[in-house]
């Protein structure tokens, strides 16, 4: 059953205003990490292509991390239209219930839902494997490209290079890395000479004849080892177990349901995985919550915009509040395995609560009690703006 004639005319209403609200909040955190990655332009070497194309392979990922308060946004300045403009009050006026005013934003709800699944599921994982295959190539040109011969060069945190020349087939004479990237611990590696290798998404600087120096900085006690070959993980820039193993954010869903028990991630922090999967099946459940929820504060009509800002506060903060819930409830997830009938349990309980009150045509905050909120705020507002007082 398609779309009424009204129906239709408030489903373009909120379409258009929840794509201005998306490209707007997709923009501003586009920039804010196109600033964060400014040193791969800069820095290391790169052009702007590569630097556009990593900055922008995050975008799926925020675009379904702030679809449904674009949704929300959306939502708000369409009901707000509708009622301004006294439309919501002709519709109900007409006959109907808000039940029939139910349908275009469902619609949108679940057209949101499905977009933020299919980057959940799909398209942010294989987008943030191909962030790592841009990152692995920054690191490998950042060593053997950006280095320069005979100077001490800062490529991370506590990490430090220096070659002493460059040979032909990208061979590089007279290798020196400090590592100090581990607060008990620095390494100082030496070599005659290094080259880079690509092993499927890790890149590797291979040296040749040197040695290992080990320093333990509580006790300044010093071991020495000497190495034909070594293979220095350039992927592990950061330190920690990073070079280990992906990101659970890189695991594709299916990895998720059936992982790989030898996978270094999974065997020392289950829970990130356990994590990492319910967040994606809940994900495309909060647009459809924001939806209902707001309909269910909002739908129905105000005559002269009576109490309008209250109820949009009241919504805007117990969406935003149930959201914050399940963020808390899915970073606790990975330690806590009881988290996860919160997490579950948060979207879908106020789903089937907003149901309720829409199908009964219920109202959630009585009239009554907004006329009796609002007064409270003239009269403290009259109380220190005393012209403001009704002359009689």
């Amino acid at each position: 059953m398609g779309l009424t004639l009204i129906e239709r005319y408030i489903f373009r209403k909120a379409f258009f205003a929840f794509l201005t609200a998306a490209a707007g909040l997709v923009g501003v955190l586009w920039i804010v990490r196109a600033v964060q990655e400014v040193d791969v332009l800069l820095n290391k070497g790169q052009g702007i292509a590569t630097y556009l194309t990593m900055t922008s392979l995050g975008v799926p990922t925020l675009a379904a991390a702030i679809a449904p308060m674009a949704l929300l946004i959306g939502l708000i300045q369409t009901i707000n239209t509708l009622n301004n403009d006294s439309e919501l009050v002709v519709i109900h006026a007409s006959g109907a219930s808000r039940v029939s005013l139910l349908k275009p934003f469902v619609v949108l709800s679940l057209l949101v839902s499905l977009g933020v699944y299919s980057i959940a599921l799909w398209a942010g994982p294989m987008s943030m494997q191909t962030l790592r295959g841009y990152i692995t190539k920054v690191r490998a040109d950042l060593v053997s490209v950006v280095v320069r011969e005979g100077k001490f060069q800062d490529v991370g945190k506590g990490l430090t290079f220096h070659i002493a020349a460059r040979a032909p087939g990208g061979i590089l004479k007279g290798v020196f890395i400090l590592d100090g990237r581990n607060e008990k611990e620095t390494f100082t590696y030496l070599a005659k000479e290094g080259a880079i290798s690509k092993i499927e998404d890790k890149a590797y600087l291979v040296l040749s004849d040197g040695q290992i120096q080990r320093l333990t900085n509580a006790t300044n006690n010093l071991s020495i080892i000497d190495f034909n070959s070594y293979a220095f993980n350039l992927s592990n820039f950061s330190g920690g177990s990073a070079g280990k193993a992906i990101s659970q954010t890189e695991v594709p869903t299916m990895g998720l349901l059936f992982p790989d028990k030898e996978d270094w991630l999974y065997k020392h922090a289950p829970g990130r995985y356990q994590a990492e999967l319910h967040t994606r099946l809940t994900s495309g459940l909060y647009p459809i919550l924001v939806g209902l929820l707001l309909l269910a504060y909002l739908g129905n009509p105000n005559s002269h915009r009576q109490g309008q800002t209250i109820v949009i506060t009241v919504a805007c903060t117990a969406i935003i509040g149930l959201r914050g819930m399940s963020l808390v409830s899915e970073n606790a997830l990975r330690h806590e395995p009881f988290m996860i009938y919160l997490v579950w349990g948060i979207p879908l309980f106020s789903i089937a609560t907003a149901l309720v009150y829409l199908i009964t045509d219920r109202i959630v905050i009585p009239p009554e009690l907004i006329s009796k909120v609002e007064g409270y705020f003239h009269g403290l507002l009259v109380r220190f703006r005393p012209e403001l007082e009704p002359s009689t």
